[in-house]
């Protein structure tokens, strides 16, 4: 999943923007700049939130970024 995240983050666009966001939560995690609450509870805003408004009219990206919070989030 990280793998495919940084492929998207790659691509541009909003989609991308989020997938960073979420590789950058992961390394401020990995680094313990951020506990694991810090950690699940910023990807899921990440998912629920900031995919939401920035996504909403792209449902495929929307999903995509909603499932990868949560495989990452789960991964630790």
């Amino acid at each position: 999943m990280l793998e495919q995240l940084r492929e998207v983050a790659g691509m541009g666009g909003p989609a991308a923007a989020l997938a960073n966001e979420l590789l950058v939560l992961r390394q401020q995690y990995e680094s313990g700049e951020l506990t694991l609450e810090e950690f699940q509870f910023l990807a899921q805003q990440v998912a629920e939130v900031k995919a939401a408004q920035d996504l909403s009219n792209d449902e495929q990206a929307l999903r995509y970024i909603v499932s990868a919070a949560s495989a990452i989030s789960k991964v630790v």
